[in-house]
């Protein structure tokens, strides 16, 4: 690419990175309700505002309400950004996708209602424990990728898909959230020329080459994601964002099974092609990555249900109680994802029994050679 135009988008990162955080005091005094929502507590910040848990009374059901940053509610792109993200979700009907409820205006504030996902994001998943066991992030990976096998048919993008964007729930369910950079074929671009839009470290070299950003952008971000989930490390690192986006732009990185050697070759490769630096050479669509991802799990998993192998995961890191735990998935399910969980091993419902056999076969044959040798010892010539 174009050293100058590389060059113009990294300046204007950097300049955007470099903004502060809007502080506390650029909020208003907390809404007691929301629409038919009554606020029980704040849940989490991100950059451009604050999530409550909330309660719908009249259908007594959990729901989460995002504010827009009181000092960010003054731009005009801002709120037309947050309202797209309302008429994005508004659209969508898909189980690993978070359902939109409501989008509220309320004393020139904007909330938008959504469904709550009792879970941890992938980020706190990865910050707990580091890397997950392989056959759990192809299963978390799969249901990502028919989530924008979806949208990408609805004629949308997410354009944000990273794992602080990804919930796992205590039932095992995956949702896909945060739709705010979500982009239609038909809307108009929101962001001045020169500005990108994302995170960082998962935009695909295409988008910075200043190309429109297409469904295999997505696929590359959701390929950054696995590898990150696979490997505990990012696929491109730099000092800086001139670093960064200039390892982006090489295509080079570290081999999968370099870094996590018990990684299924099968699962590997499939990262690895999500990675191409040619959009043409990724997979033709996320629905195919996601049946990658789903025959890579299904080697490992055989009888355990993919969902029942996520909630023994919480479980192991804290994040489900066992007796909880034990209401969804037997005890050996759970004890093996413990023992997956801290060696980085495939967890297959025998797999104990299985390495056990393994072991007991291996230490038949050595004892048996010696036993030859022994008598071959004595045996008069």
């Amino acid at each position: 690419m174009p050293e100058a135009r590389l060059l113009r988008r990294v300046v204007t990162l950097r300049v955007r990175l470099a903004r502060p955080r809007s502080p506390v005091g650029s909020w208003r005094p907390m809404v007691r309700k929301v629409g038919t929502s009554r606020i029980v507590r704040e849940i989490g910040r991100g950059g451009m505002g604050v999530v409550f848990e909330a309660l719908q009374e009249e259908l007594e059901r959990p729901v989460a309400v995002k504010a827009l940053d009181a000092k960010l509610a003054r731009s005009k792109e801002v709120v037309e950004r947050f309202r797209r993200e309302g008429r994005a979700y508004a659209k969508l009907r898909h189980e690993a996708i978070v359902q939109v409820h409501d989008l509220v205006e309320k004393d020139d504030q904007l909330y938008l209602v959504t469904e709550f996902v009792d879970g941890v994001d992938l980020a706190r998943l990865l910050a707990q424990g580091g890397a997950l066991p392989p056959e759990a992030a192809a299963v978390v990976g799969a249901r990502v990728a028919e989530a924008l096998d979806y949208v990408h048919f609805e004629k949308l993008l997410h354009r944000d898909v990273k794992p602080g964007n990804v919930m796992v729930s205590r039932d095992g369910e995956v949702k896909l959230m945060d739709f705010g950079i979500a982009k239609g074929e038909d809307d108009p671009a929101l962001t001045r020329a020169g500005m990108l839009v994302g995170s960082p470290s998962y935009m695909a070299p295409e988008v910075l080459a200043g190309e429109e950003a297409g469904p295999p952008a997505d696929v590359w971000a959701l390929g950054v994601t696995l590898y990150e989930l696979i490997t505990g490390e990012k696929p491109f690192r730099g000092k800086n964002a001139e670093e960064l986006f200039a390892a982006i732009s090489r295509g080079r990185f570290r081999r999968v099974r370099s870094i996590a050697h018990g990684v299924p070759r099968r699962l590997a490769r499939v990262v690895e092609r999500c990675l191409s630096r040619a959009p043409a050479r990724r997979f033709r669509s996320a629905g195919q990555l996601a049946r990658a991802l789903d025959g890579a799990a299904a080697r490992v998993l055989r009888k355990v249900h993919p969902r029942a192998r996520l909630v023994a995961l919480l479980a192991n890191r804290g994040y489900v109680t066992e007796e909880i735990a034990l209401s969804r998935v037997d005890l050996s399910t759970l004890a093996a994802t413990r023992i997956a969980d801290a060696k980085g091993s495939p967890t297959a419902t025998s797999f104990p029994m299985r390495r056990l056999h393994r072991r007991a076969r291996l230490a038949l044959v050595a004892l048996l050679a010696v036993a030859a040798g022994v008598a071959a010892w004595f045996v008069p010539l």
